[in-house]
């Protein structure tokens, strides 16, 4: 399915064209239900239209979705149930002559007046005619956006300053600059840190898989925090995991702790963050490394922690007509009733 595909659609403008394109479209036959082209025959599975029985809307279906629903009042229903693809877009685009995109990983409708429109991955979007003709959204939408409140951010970041200029420290230290050049015209440097697997089984442990296996993986799952849950079947389980990692972290690297084990937490801490976005695969020596950018530390601490905190970092605001959410921090919002 493709462009090509989708082109071989009609357009359709009023629920008269779309019932008449129904009454049209003769049904496949040998399929045990009234199974409907729509556009060639060949694209059935693909591109079909059908008649609900209950409403007398006339349902455009992409695959299994009836994606754009004409009802019996002149109005349109959209839905995309789950599925924001390049395909959905086409198809949108192609029947009703709204254009449809994909914006970061959402449908996003724009329309004739400059107005645009969010799809819900659940839900529906009704569309109603303009004076002009033109579908325009029944009730206009005001989207929304977060954005980071430098003053609540600085404080965060306030609560393990100290660590932070432990880490700067660490990076330093271990840095190794590498100048480069890759065929170009001019050298590119970047700055390294490296941890071998003996260092990190020593702050994590070994994982465990059978007696005379003599290869080597640090056991440091349970680390990788600069995530929160999304979309789990087991949320309580999953959430209380999050919750029990992220605090534990902070309290290796909070101001506020025992000075008499700070410098063994904060080590801990380091080879924390060392392992964030790190794949650890079973090796066959302790003298394997790893590596990480050295401007990646901060990033890595900034996430956990903003994430940690982020009813006071963050704030919602409304979005000027015509603009659409940027989602950059969508994940750092996540709640467990989300």
């Amino acid at each position: 399915m493709g462009y090509a595909t989708v082109m071989r659609v009609p357009r359709i403008r009023t629920y008269a064209e779309a019932i008449k394109k129904f009454n049209d479209a003769k049904p496949i036959k040998g399929r045990s239900e009234d199974k409907r082209p729509l556009g060639e025959r060949r694209d059935v599975d693909t591109y079909s239209i059908r008649k609900n029985v209950w409403t007398e809307a006339i349902e455009c279906v992409l695959y299994q979705t009836p994606v754009i629903k004409f009802t019996v009042e002149d109005e349109v229903i959209l839905r995309i149930d789950n599925w924001p693809s390049s395909s959905t877009c086409q198809f949108i685009t192609r029947v009703l002559g709204v254009n449809a995109n994909r914006v970061r990983g959402d449908v996003v409708l724009h329309f004739a007046d400059g107005s645009k429109a969010l799809m819900p991955a659940q839900g529906e979007l009704a569309l109603a005619r303009s004076g002009n003709g033109a579908w325009l959204p029944k009730v206009k939408q005001t989207l929304y956006d977060y954005r980071v409140s430098r003053k609540e951010a600085n404080n965060v970041r306030k609560q393990v300053s100290e660590f932070r200029k432990y880490l700067n420290g660490v990076v330093k230290l271990k840095g190794e600059t590498t100048t480069f050049n890759e065929g170009t015209h001019y050298e590119q440097t970047t700055t390294r840190v490296k941890a071998s697997y003996a260092e990190l089984i020593e702050v994590f442990g070994r994982k465990d898989v059978g007696d005379g296996d003599t290869r080597y993986c640090p056991d440091a799952d349970k680390w990788k925090i600069s995530d929160k849950p999304k979309y789990w079947k087991d949320k309580d389980e999953v959430w209380a995991n999050y919750r029990q990692a992220t605090t534990e972290f902070f309290d290796l690297v909070r101001n506020d702790q025992d000075d008499g084990a700070r410098h063994q937490n904060y080590w801990i801490a380091f080879n924390i963050l060392m392992v964030q976005g790190t794949s650890l695969y079973w090796r066959d020596s302790m003298d394997y490394q790893v590596a990480m950018g050295a401007d990646v530390f901060d990033k890595h601490l900034d996430k956990i922690m903003f994430k940690m905190f982020s009813d006071k970092v963050f704030t919602k605001v409304a979005l000027p007509e015509g603009k659409v959410p940027t989602g950059k921090y969508d994940d750092y919002v996540t709640t467990e009733e989300d």
